[in-house]
């Protein structure tokens, strides 16, 4: 028996990277999962390997910054199983992000940075919460980060902003039954930070910024999230929990 038997779970941005991971390990825990991504081929292949290794997915192509495509990711869900029990909004723009300081970030790019990181978080939230709300029940998880505390991007900003976002809502939604809080990963040594950070300065980084002496895993962020999800945190809401390893940057 898993501790998500009969519930279901959306993933967003499970195409690949943690949210691959977190889509698989809710599969284990007996969810069955809606992989969603902007790579609708992405999203297919991460389905089929849960549905290969017996548990249940279906694959859904939604790009988080629109609204149609929200509610229409949101549609599908309730078609093929009925209700929607769990939503992890892990979509976000940061392998690929352009780093450049915040006053030399053009406004384009701001406000496509902060369509998806952002905008998405709220879209996704809006199209799951009418059935929740029909339930009584749900739980919602926004994917943070420890660089909400720390200086120096647009991408922190956003995270900075969900943390927010996700007090907000939680106080909003909590007398229909829905809970909602923010998981702050913490270092995370996966081919997207590689991408952002040359591998000759992670070493330095881990041993700046990582007291417990290793980067992260998915398993050490679904742990948090999977708390948070499950039976013991029916009255945990609106709280963003920071899996780090002790990284001082945490505020």
């Amino acid at each position: 028996m898993g501790i998500f038997d009969g519930q279901v779970a959306i993933v967003t941005g499970a195409g690949r990277g943690l949210g691959r991971d977190y889509a698989g390990l809710f599969a284990a825990d007996g969810a069955a999962v809606v992989v969603a991504d902007l790579d609708g081929e992405a999203a297919a292949e991460t389905a089929k390997t849960i549905d290969a290794s017996g548990g249940s997915a279906l694959a859904v192509t939604v790009d988080v910054a629109d609204a149609g495509s929200t509610e229409a990711m949101a549609a599908a869900v309730v078609e093929r199983f009925g209700r929607i029990d769990i939503l992890v909004n892990n979509a976000a723009l940061w392998g690929d992000l352009r780093m450049t300081p915040i006053m030399e970030t053009e406004p384009a790019y701001w406000d496509q940075v902060m369509g998806v990181n952002l905008k998405g978080v709220w879209l996704c939230m809006r199209a799951v919460v009418p059935t929740m709300r029909d339930q009584g029940s749900g739980r919602i998880v926004n994917i943070s980060s420890i660089g909400a505390w720390m200086p120096g991007s647009i991408y922190g900003t956003t995270k900075a902003a969900i943390n927010q976002l996700t007090f907000a809502t939680a106080t909003e939604l909590a007398p229909a039954g829905i809970t909602v809080n923010a998981v702050a990963p913490g270092m995370i040594d996966n081919e997207a930070t590689r991408r952002q950070v040359p591998t000759e300065h992670l070493e330095a980084m881990r041993t700046a910024m990582v007291p417990a002496g290793r980067f992260g895993t998915s398993r050490d962020i679904y742990g948090a999230i999977r708390y948070l999800c499950g039976e013991d945190a029916p009255w945990v809401t609106g709280q963003t929990i920071s899996p780090n390893g002790g990284s001082h940057a945490r505020g």
